[in-house]
């Protein structure tokens, strides 16, 4: 999903992929009881954890106004920068003195101006022109009564041990991550961050794996993408995912093996929700580097992020020659911020994967890019010259590139990949569909709040017939009629999706296994190494390159899948 995800509601109901996101298509639910492993993971209570101090403060404001953002020199200088903006009559909506980033949202013009008047800025950004607005109207709801579905699927039978509709999973069988829960199925205290839509802690799947008290939101809704808020303060709390994309993702870490719906691949670490995507699948700078930058300062074990940093598919240093200079001084303050972020992370510890994109472009030679900006601007072609421009995060520092790969083993038709396979820009593949086989792609935990805005489930969580027909999946608990009503949610919703935002998951969570697996904490470059050395090695395919992507590499490490297809048990034996 982005060039990596989903960029409304709307598209849990669609069935193919887009080419800047992936598609959803259905939900999930789950309940209690878990599998336990041998190093003592097993069923627990929802954990809530205490956060420690953190350099990230964020502030209510009116959602009025042009978010900007503010790169300050030296990060020791941030709150003094922060006090002068604040003296200048600025709002401030965050601080973080971790990288020396100051955000606001005003709906004054001279901000620019202001700013770098300020001894210490070096700069003062916006995503948004004067006066533009998106063209695209937000989805409205169905109208009229929406009739139960009477004739629902039937899953194929779970594998040993394996929750109701895990026999649906063909990318844990393809991980071998049913073999790795042997050796491990996780330790609650190895703690995966999801930076993404946010995580539905009212779904039974994630809610026993979700921890609260370290979960935070970093965006405010913004009505001309997202449609009208939900609260008043127009944020979003914790616990809450109006776009789908990052309730998908978790489950797909982590959820819980619990005989109801679908297991994750790590079914007994916990998830940290870091919401920094708007409702309508925008991630933009400020709400990005401070999720990274805070998951560095809880020194999360692993961050999955599925996702690119808006406006821009490719941030280029000093711009794209078609940029204009505020264009050009935007993404360099984005180049910046999150190398910044991303070195904070690594140096404390956190293992950062991420999906390689949904272009179907060669990584190593892109050629142009036709969709930036997608917002705040019109876009334009733009040259892109791979030395200096940057697909982020995944092309930054320290990240584990992820392509995907189909049902039958074949890099996905819209997976990026690379002609310079000894690059980092792909590392590992994992399942993230495309196939004939599997055109609806991965399963997975969707809210029930979105699907039923969209008429795939009706007032009382029963699946419609445009839910069935759309691919989406209900399972209740032992002894619920599938056709029952649900008024207290105790049943799951599952739905599909497809795009390198499935396939960061799988090998996020095999990553999250091996940290379980030690014991202790690792370092990232030794996650890294051991991910990268125990994937299973795949060597190209014949027949490349006529007009398609071209495999450059052998099977030891070429450019569709890097050092192959991630291997759960292989990483845990």
């Amino acid at each position: 999903m982005t060039a990596r995800r989903t960029r409304a509601a709307a598209a849990l109901a669609a069935t193919a992929l887009l080419a800047s996101g992936c598609s959803l298509l259905g939900l999930d639910d789950g309940s209690s009881s878990s599998s336990s492993s041998d190093d003592g993971g097993g069923a627990q209570d929802a954990p809530s954890s205490s956060p420690q101090e953190t350099s990230v403060e964020t502030f209510d404001v009116a959602p009025e106004g042009r978010d900007w953002v503010v790169l300050v020199e030296d990060p020791a200088d941030t709150g003094d920068v922060a006090d002068a903006l604040r003296q200048a009559d600025l709002e401030l909506t965050s601080i973080n003195s971790g990288v020396g980033m100051v955000t606001l949202r005003t709906t004054a013009e001279d901000v620019a101006e202001t700013a770098e008047g300020i001894d210490g800025v070096t700069a003062a950004v916006t995503d948004r022109s004067v006066g533009w607005s998106p063209s695209d109207p937000v989805s409205p709801s169905p109208d009229g009564d929406l009739q139960p579905a009477t004739d629902l699927p039937s899953p194929p039978e779970a594998p040993e041990g394996g929750d109701p509709l895990d026999g649906w999973l063909w990318g844990l069988d393809a991980i071998s991550a049913f073999e790795a829960r042997e050796s491990t199925s996780g330790r609650r205290e190895v703690r995966v961050g999801i930076i993404d839509t946010g995580v539905d802690a009212s779904h039974p799947d994630l809610a026993p794996v979700l921890d609260t008290g370290l979960s935070k939101t970093f965006v405010t809704d913004i009505p001309d993408i997202d449609g009208e808020c939900e609260h008043e303060s127009c944020i979003d709390p914790v616990g809450e995912d109006g776009g789908g994309h990052g309730t998908h993702v978790a489950g797909t870490v982590a959820a819980a093996s619990n005989g109801l719906g679908v297991s994750g691949v790590a079914p007994d670490v916990s998830i940290v929700d870091l919401r920094a995507g708007q409702d309508g699948g925008f991630f933009f700078l400020g709400p990005s580097v401070n999720a990274l930058t805070y998951a560095a300062d809880q020194q999360l074990d692993v961050v999955n992020m599925s996702f690119y940093v808006d406006p821009w598919l490719y941030a280029c240093e000093g711009g794209a020659p078609e940029d204009d200079p505020e264009q050009a001084t935007t993404q360099d303050v984005t180049i910046e911020l999150m190398r910044r972020a991303q070195d904070l992370a690594h140096e404390q510890g956190v293992t950062m994967v991420g999906s390689a994109g949904n272009s179907s472009a060669d990584m190593a030679d892109p050629g142009t890019d036709e969709t930036s900006p997608n917002y705040g601007d019109e876009p334009h072609s733009r040259t892109i010259d791979p030395e200096s421009c940057y697909d982020l995060p995944v092309e930054g520092p320290h990240v584990i590139g992820v392509s995907s790969i189909d049902e039958g083993g074949s890099l996905s038709s819209f997976s990026n990949w690379t002609t310079e396979p000894d690059g980092e820009d792909i590392e590992v593949a994992a399942p993230g569909g495309g196939a004939a086989v599997s055109p609806r792609g991965v399963l997975s935990a969707t809210p029930r709040s979105l699907a039923r805005v969209e008429g795939l489930v009706d007032d009382d969580g029963r699946l419609t017939q445009l839910g069935v027909d759309a691919g989406y999946v209900r399972d209740c608990p032992e002894g619920m009629a599938e056709d029952a009503p649900d008024p207290d949610q105790r049943c799951g919703l599952y739905t599909y999706a497809q795009g390198t935002s499935m396939a960061s998951p799988h090998a996020a969570g095999v990553a999250a296994l091996i940290i379980s697996a030690e014991g202790d904490r690792m370092a990232p470059d030794a996650v890294r190494e051991r991910l990268l050395g125990t994937a299973a090695d795949q060597a190209c395919p014949s027949g490349t390159g006529s007009g398609g992507p071209r495999c450059v590499g052998d099977a030891g490490r070429n450019g569709f899948v890097g050092e192959g297809v991630v291997d759960a048990a292989a990483a845990v034996s």
